[in-house]
Formats: structure tokens, C-alpha cells, sequence
């Protein structure tokens, strides 16, 4: 479960990033498409232009005036979308952008100047018209080029922002499906709670979230004595009578990891009942976790426990017994006097030799947590053989 809980951080994590790459795309297009609009408002104001050097040599020099001003305001607002568009210099060279931008600013102020100066003489001569159809057509010119840059940086911002949006969809429906069977025990759990709710006071309430399907054999769920009733784990005898008739591979190497909770006795004298064994049952459950279909843990003493682990692979069996001892010092716990409290476990790692009983090894284990000077707080010792 702690594994399954830091993979779905992770995935939340991408997905997050990938809603940002679109939030920034999306946004970036909006600039674009007004950048656009902006474009089209100042091709209009051009031909407002072009209807004045037509003929309409009546219109005062006020209405010349005007059109500056609306043509260098809607410059000055295609420039400042264009510095709110942070994206768009991973698309193309903003040099191409801004040189464009100059040139159209250029050529827009040359053509009113150029009109202004005629309207003003009314007189018109073969230079002057010459000259002034060569700002027009620079002035076009450089309208069109800035359209097709446009035009073309939308189109490829919707090209990358569809791909994004539909890779994040497809990896949130890949998600969903990968963990809806592994949090189906989570769902049966939620059930369970609705129709009994366990009356805990002082610790944190996960416990009350998360899966109790320890995968008992059917006799230990049948047979009161060889379960323990608090932890709903299996008792030293019921794992010992587990063990002994379920036939396991003897190709397979057997490891014995005992382990009980640091000073859990003065830590206990400070506690009220209730909240030690809230505490129990939260170590239970991470615990169970750890058990596999050919591995068995127990509950062997108030805070001593055990996992029995079958493999063929020592360094696996022994890092899933780090992993646990990591667990439970990185769990929390809640208790009415302090209000978060870290336990640490301290265990050792036993080779079980074939000609042993499981219950040697048990006790041996149990042997060495109580005398030996070896033992160290929040620590896994290794016996090869005992």
C-alpha cells in the first residue's frame, strides 16, 4: 500500500504537469487568435486610409489625426499580447516577429504621413503618387507576412495542444484502469466502515481506509485460536499449525523475520488501553501488507510480531524486511496526550536451517530481542544460523 500510494503521487504529479502544458498552450492560442483580430482591426484602418487618398480630400485634418492614433494604439496592443505570450518562442524565432512588427509600424506611419502631406497641399504630382503606392504595397506586404506568421504559429499551437490533451487523457484512463482493481480491498473496506464504524478515539484513522483482507486460509478464519483477536492476524499457534500443513516448496529457502517495537513498554505507561492498541492494530495492518500468497505473519506477544517468508532469493526477503521496519518508523500516530508520536521497530532476520522448527526460530528470534546486547534500536540484525 505505501508503494501503490507514492506511485499514485507520482501520477498525479504528471498529470499535473501535463494540465499545465495545456493551460499554458491554451493560453498561448487566445494571444494568438487576438494577435490575429488585431491584425484584421488594422488592415481595416488601412483602407480607411486608402479611402482618403482616393479622393476624399474633404476630410479635415482631425479625422487624419484619429486614424494615427487608433493605428498606433492597435500596434501598441498587438505588441503588448505579443510579450504575453510566453510560449510563443518555443514555436519560432521571435526575431522574424519583431522585425515584422517594425516594419509594419514603419510603413503605417510613412502611408498617414504621406496622406496627411497631400491632404494638406491638395496637390497632387507623379512622385508623389509613385511614392505613395510604395508604402502602400510595403504596407501590405508586411500586413500579409505578419497574417501568415500568425496564422501559421496558431495552427501549430493546436496541433501540439490536441496531441497533449489527448496523451494526458489517454494516461489518466491508463491510470484508472491499473488501480481500479488494486483499490477494489479499499472500496470493500469503505463498505464495511458504513455498516460498522469502530470506535477509535485518539489515532489516526487510516486504518479505517485502507484494505483488511489479510488473506487467511479458510480454517484460520474458521478457528478462534489461531487468530489473534486483536490484531485479526494470525496467532503464534495458528501460524505454527498454518505453517506445518500447508505444504510449501522446500526448493525454497524459509526466513524467519521477528520483530517487536522499541521501548514500547514505557511508551505504553503513557498511553491510555485504548490508544496502545490502536497502535497494534495500525502495526498489524502494515504488516499484512507485506504478506504475500506463501508468506505468513503473527502477532507472537502484546508487541512482538512475525513474518515468515519462503524464497529462493535471500537479499528480496531481507529488503522486504527493511521496507517494513522503514514503514513503521515513517507511520504516524495520533494519541490524546502527543500529537503525532514516530515508533521504530527493531528485528532480526533468521535463515531458518531445515533440520529447525519454525518455532525454534521464533523463539530464538524472540530470545534475541530480550538479551542480546547486539540488538539496536530502529535495526535488523541477520542470523545465518543459530
Amino acid at each position: 500500500m505505501v508503494s501503490l500510494l507514492h506511485q499514485l503521487r507520482l501520477h498525479l504529479i504528471i498529470v499535473t504537469l501535463l494540465s499545465i502544458v495545456i493551460l499554458l498552450l491554451n493560453t498561448s492560442q487566445i494571444q494568438t487568435s487576438s494577435i490575429i483580430k488585431s491584425l484584421y482591426v488594422h488592415q481595416h484602418l488601412v483602407e480607411q486610409l486608402t479611402t482618403l487618398e482616393q479622393g476624399d480630400f474633404g476630410s479635415t485634418l482631425i479625422k487624419l489625426e484619429m486614424l494615427r492614433n487608433k493605428l498606433q494604439f492597435n500596434i501598441d496592443d498587438i505588441n503588448r499580447k505579443r510579450s504575453l505570450d510566453i510560449v510563443a518562442p518555443y514555436f519560432h524565432d521571435p526575431a522574424s516577429e519583431t522585425m515584422g512588427m517594425t516594419a509594419l509600424q514603419k510603413h503605417t506611419m510613412n502611408y498617414h504621413a504621406a496622406i496627411q502631406t497631400h491632404a494638406t497641399i491638395q496637390q497632387e504630382t507623379k512622385a508623389y503618387r509613385q511614392a505613395l503606392q510604395t508604402e502602400r504595397a510595403a504596407l501590405n506586404k508586411a500586413l500579409s507576412t505578419l497574417l501568415e506568421l500568425q496564422s501559421t504559429l496558431l495552427f501549430q499551437k493546436e496541433a501540439i495542444n490536441s496531441y497533449v490533451i489527448y496523451v494526458t487523457v489517454f494516461y489518466i484512463i491508463l491510470i484508472a484502469i491499473g488501480y481500479l482493481g488494486k483499490l477494489n480491498a479499499a472500496v470493500r473496506d469503505f463498505n464495511a466502515i458504513n455498516r460498522h464504524t469502530p470506535d477509535y478515539s485518539y489515532h489516526v484513522k487510516e486504518l479505517e481506509y485502507v484494505s483488511k483482507d489479510l488473506h487467511r486460509s479458510d480454517e484460520s478464519k474458521r478457528n478462534e485460536a489461531y487468530r489473534d483477536p486483536l490484531s485479526q492476524l494470525h496467532s503464534l499457534k495458528g501460524l505454527i499449525h498454518l505453517f506445518n500443513n500447508k505444504k510449501i516448496a522446500y526448493n525454497y529457502t524459509v526466513y524467519v523475520y521477528v520483530f517487536s517495537i522499541d521501548n514500547y513498554k514505557e511508551i505504553r505507561s503513557h498511553l491510555s488501553e485504548e490508544t496502545s492498541q490502536a497502535i497494534i492494530k495500525k502495526i498489524a495492518f502494515a504488516l499484512s501488507l507485506y504478506e504475500k500468497t506463501n508468506e505468513h505473519v503473527a502477532r507472537i506477544g502484546y508487541d512482538e510480531f512475525a513474518l515468515v517468508l519462503p524464497s529462493d532469493n535471500q537479499d528480496a526477503a531481507y529488503q522486504a524486511c527493511e521496507q517494513l521496519r522503514k514503514t513503521i518508523e515513517e507511520t504516524r500516530f495520533k494519541t490524546k496526550r502527543i500529537n503525532v508520536q514516530h515508533l521504530t521497530i527493531s528485528g532480526v532476520f533468521i535463515v531458518k536451517p531445515k533440520h529447525k522448527t519454525l518455532e525454534s526460530a521464533i523463539e530464538y528470534g524472540r530470545h534475541f530481542l530480550k538479551t542480546s546486547p547486539k540488538r539496536q534500536s530502529n535495526s535488523n540484525h541477520v542470523i545465518l544460523s543459530f
